[in-house]
């Protein structure tokens, strides 16, 4: 029988888009136009609906539904989901009351197992699934005022920034940059905590200059700001691949060569990553790890967890990308 990846492949586009329609996903932002292709080419290669296995739902919350950065997590999610004899959908929502309302329903209906739920996690959200009594795990730190009341898995952003900050230096840096978001967010605040922590193991004082927030995790303006500080530094360490893109944008813009004279590393191995030019150079959790996310649901949705399921990861890989080079000694 035909599978999607076939599909995918004979259409030339991504897997994801094939799941999304095949799985009649909620709220997905397909195009008509594709979405008929998709349809047209399942029924010529005699694809069969089987999907009587039971099902989970990723939810991307407060999120633009193509962000980048959950992408790569909802393929390597759904091919672990599929190891389990589940089905994945994908639904994206916002915090508006329409939004929320469609959750509600799909909660109601009581046709999703569990949830995987990521983007910009509130209360408000977190709520609904306690009421519902539904099986849930949050992809990623949650904010600081709920991450005692749920389940969730996530980097551990401290060790990942250490790592990064760690390399930068090994390969000669010592004026390195941080670009990141808001602190109201635990990634941000223990993602500091790395950095600095890195820069005082290796003996190197702390330039409180060279950290810069941008609430809007805008790279591209963080980037400019550092320039209109006449900010000295080699490297930069910047929290997601979001803000380290837009970083790189700004520096090609004003003639600085990357890495040749400024090295960027990122967290995350996201599409963006992969199709920049040059690839950005980053530390990730493995797909192995973030596999893990789905079993860790699985096994909620049997013991009936309210909450209390925690897991870190502490193992990165590098994606070496073409951001980083060590640092030129000068003549």
């Amino acid at each position: 029988m035909v599978t999607k990846k076939e599909i995918a492949e004979y259409l030339g586009i991504s897997r994801t888009a094939v799941s999304l329609v095949l799985n009649n996903t909620p709220s997905s932002t397909i195009s008509a136009e594709t979405r008929n292709r998709i349809l047209q080419a399942a029924q010529e290669l005699g694809y069969r609906d089987v999907e009587v296995s039971p099902k989970l739902c990723y939810v991307l919350y407060n999120r633009e539904a193509n962000d980048p950065r959950y992408m790569g997590d909802l393929r390597v999610m759904e091919e672990a989901a599929s190891q389990f004899s589940y089905g994945l959908v994908f639904m994206n929502i916002t915090s508006t009351e329409e939004s929320l309302h469609k959750l509600q329903r799909l909660l109601n209906n009581q046709e999703i197992d569990g949830f995987i739920v990521s983007g910009d996690v509130d209360e408000t959200l977190i709520d609904m699934f306690r009421h519902s009594q539904t099986s849930y795990i949050i992809s990623g730190l949650p904010l600081p005022d709920i991450i005692d009341k749920v389940n969730f898995a996530a980097n551990d952003d401290r060790k990942l920034a250490y790592d990064a900050t760690n390399y930068l230096i090994s390969i000669g840096h010592t004026r390195i940059a941080l670009f990141m978001g808001s602190m109201d967010y635990n990634t941000h605040k223990l993602g500091m905590e790395g950095y600095c922590q890195a820069l005082e193991d290796n003996g190197l004082p702390l330039d409180k200059s060279l950290i810069q927030i941008s609430n809007e995790e805008n790279g591209y303006e963080l980037c400019r700001r550092a320039e209109m500080l006449q900010l000295d530094y080699t490297a930069a360490f910047c929290a997601n691949t979001v803000i380290q893109f837009g970083v790189l944008q700004r520096l090609k813009e004003t003639g600085v060569a990357v890495p040749q004279h400024i090295s960027l590393i990122g967290s995350g191995l996201t599409e963006l990553a992969r199709i920049s030019v040059p690839p950005l150079t980053t530390l990730y959790a493995s797909t192995e790890q973030t596999a893990k996310i789905v079993a860790l649901l699985i096994n909620i949705i049997k013991t009936r967890a309210a909450y209390g399921t925690a897991s870190f990861f502490t193992k990165f890989e590098r994606f070496e990308g073409g951001t980083v080079a060590p640092r030129k000694t000068k003549p």
